[in-house]
């Protein structure tokens, strides 16, 4: 049985008097999840770790259910490990504790995550999750002639030079979308495995394949603006807005009185402009309406003399276009059929 040890190297005391509690792998006190993945304590056995400190040292595997341990790693093989990194000595800062090692072969160099991270090292978050050193790390291959001039990253729009460096990456299926891998990392954190995709052609497959091979970590979690509480609220408001020329109603456009000539009727085809039923001469809900944008879409496609035909009693057809085209006025005279088809070409164009 594992007995709860105290951690008194890992604590550092604030300003406050509070401790604030370090990774039991890099020992670093830092709470960043954009670089060092999410910090998290597991305070029976008072054990901190960041996420991807844990996910990438090399003697541990994850055993146990997700809700068991750290992440799904037992407290016992976390422990195993803190004890084998104390032996290996980082090539970077030359501290012990180095947990993560190159797969190269017979490459020996060892490291803390943060001491990678800052020598460039290549950590791939898939399959085994293999780590690279600096002299070891995939590239990306361009040939010189496709080199050109700066070009925007497409993500942040700064020019950088079309150049693949360990802070520079080509889109695989895009040759000229260029990107900071800072701006990628985030990007990916953000959209998550199911919307993280390439910001020129909307490809998934090949773009997420290549950024796993270049150390981007996707993680496998619903999009950050889908987390939001009520992120899509806005989608069950109704609209209601009188949109006409002229809205004869007292109460003003925002008003809507169900069941009367003052009820609101949005546009059949948009949904997102209304008008009140007294303001457009609709005898009644069931009537049909169009707004401006949508009459001339389909004045234009050809489809305005059949939607007349079939979604309006001839008798009212002049009455209620004269009411969306122009202003709403129980007194315009009537037309014929010639010259409303002038008024509404003049209205639309």
């Amino acid at each position: 049985m594992i007995k709860p040890t105290k951690n008194i190297k890992m604590n550092e005391n604030k300003p406050d008097g509070s401790q604030t509690l370090a990774c039991v792998f890099c020992r670093k006190n830092d709470d960043c999840p954009n670089k060092y993945g999410e910090k998290k304590t597991n305070e029976k056995w008072n054990l901190t770790v960041h996420y991807y400190c844990l996910l990438m040292s090399s003697g541990i595997w994850q055993r146990g259910k997700e809700e068991e341990g750290v992440y799904g790693f037992l407290i016992e093989d976390i422990r195993k490990e803190v004890n084998r990194a104390s032996k290996l000595k980082c090539c970077v800062c030359k501290k012990t504790g180095a947990s993560i090692g190159c797969v190269a072969p017979r490459c020996k160099r060892s490291y803390h995550f943060p001491c990678g991270l800052q020598r460039e090292c290549i950590f791939q978050f898939t399959g085994n999750f293999a780590s690279f050193c600096w002299n070891h790390r995939p590239v990306q291959i361009v040939t010189p002639n496709n080199y050109r001039d700066s070009l925007p990253c497409t993500i942040c729009l700064e020019f950088i030079e079309p150049i693949p460096t360990y802070s520079i990456l080509r889109s695989p299926c895009c040759k000229n979308a260029w990107f900071h891998r800072d701006c990628l990392q985030v990007q990916a954190i953000n959209a998550g495995v199911f919307f993280f995709r390439c910001t020129i052609c909307n490809n998934s497959d090949i773009f997420q394949k290549e950024m796993l091979r270049m150390g981007i970590h996707i993680p496998e979690k619903d999009a950050s603006w889908e987390l939001e509480e009520n992120a899509y609220q806005e989608l069950l408001q109704h609209y209601e807005h009188c949109d006409v020329r002229r809205c004869r109603c007292k109460e003003g456009r925002d008003y809507n009185a169900p069941n009367s000539k003052w009820e609101i009727k949005r546009c059949q085809c948009c949904g997102s402009s209304g008008t009140h039923l007294a303001c457009s001469s609709l005898r009644s809900w069931e009537q049909n309406w169009e707004c401006l944008e949508c009459r001339g879409i389909l004045y234009n496609s050809g489809s305005f003399q059949k939607s007349k035909k079939h979604t309006l009693p001839s008798t009212n057809n002049v009455a209620i276009n004269d009411c969306l085209l122009e202003e709403s006025s129980p007194k315009l005279p009537r037309q014929s059929p010639g010259a409303q088809g002038k008024d509404l070409l003049r209205c639309v164009f």
